[in-house]
């Protein structure tokens, strides 16, 4: 992906560095998960994750105040209680969800054969859900796309940087539906997040990750290194710079485009009306502003939640707590 420059005034507000601090959290990335999966109670989630009360209730209050969830009552023996149930805007994040699945199950090493399998209803046949623009129907990744920035001003990473400790995700390993380490490595820190947008933009040089970010040395570093460990960057000599290294995308950084693809259209309900986005992609191949969607490689139709199935282990509530 290449980066076209724009000279404009942006306008008030955020809405990519507002999608990123909310989707930007590993918890709140589980807490979806099992949404869809239909653990809707406060006990089956708490349960399920392993989630301390006050983690989870902040997660649910934070998703009930972005619009992405709402609470619901129901009655059981003994008094009314409060389900969460995704709203529409939340349902639209099933694609991002998906991708991230996708994109675990095909690069991280020892994901292929435990996550489960997502069938086409349509063809019958199993898909890895690639990403697709939506006005041509085809096929885009990374490199078939441009990118135009409203303003010169850098990636703005967001505020907030909530980790697990290390606790919490060797208690989640054992349930492969749980446990997207890499994922978490690049969505769940900030500045990891941030680093990739900017290398999908262009940066390439330590220099310029410093300045597109505002990160200090040693936190970069830090990232830097963690990145190339993870093989999603890669360093090469950079001859005719100060800068003693170059950090370019690997293949498997490059595949995680289609997740930040999501979270860039997903966060466009966060705009005011008028608002022109912090950054526009371009499908190259037929010139319209990318509207990303998952595609069947095989008969190459646009995937709807309702036009696929899980095959495999896929966890469900028991209903038991209480109901």
């Amino acid at each position: 992906m290449t980066e076209a420059p724009a000279r404009r005034v942006r306008p008030a507000g955020d809405p990519l560095r507002r999608a990123l601090e909310l989707l930007g959290d590993q918890w709140t990335l589980l807490i979806l998960q099992s949404l869809f999966f239909r653990f809707r109670r406060y006990e089956e989630l708490r349960l399920r994750l392993g989630i301390s009360p006050t983690a989870l209730s902040g997660r649910l209050r934070d998703l009930v105040e972005a619009g992405v969830l709402v609470r619901t009552p129901y009655r059981d023996a003994r008094r009314t209680r409060h389900e969460y149930r995704l709203t529409e805007r939340g349902l639209e994040l099933w694609p991002l969800l998906v991708s991230i699945w996708s994109w675990e199950r095909q690069w991280v090493d020892g994901r292929r054969e435990v996550l489960p399998t997502l069938i086409h209803i349509g063809c019958g046949l199993a898909t890895a859900a690639p990403l697709g623009c939506a006005h041509c129907v085809r096929r885009v990744d990374a490199r078939d796309v441009t990118a135009r920035r409203l303003d010169s001003t850098g990636v703005a990473a967001a505020t907030a940087s909530k980790r697990f400790r290390r606790k919490d995700a060797e208690a989640l390993a054992g349930d492969p539906l749980l446990f997207f380490p890499d994922t978490m490595e690049l969505l769940g820190d900030r500045w990891s997040t941030g680093i990739v947008v900017s290398a999908l933009l262009g940066a390439r040089h330590f220099s310029e990750f410093e300045r597109e970010l505002g990160i200090g040395p040693s936190v970069l570093s830090d990232r830097l290194t963690r990145l190339v460990e993870l093989d999603v960057l890669r360093t090469e000599t950079a001859s005719t710079r100060t800068d003693a290294r170059a950090y370019r995308l690997t293949a498997k950084g490059l595949a995680f485009f289609p997740a930040l693809a999501f979270i860039a259209e997903w966060s466009r309900q966060f705009e005011v009306p008028g608002q022109e986005p912090d950054i526009t992609l371009t499908h190259v191949d037929c010139g319209e502003q990318l509207r990303p969607i998952l595609m069947c490689e095989h008969c190459g139709h646009e995937l709807a939640r309702d036009a696929v199935q899980w095959s495999g282990q896929v966890p469900s509530p028991t209903r038991a707590l209480g109901s």
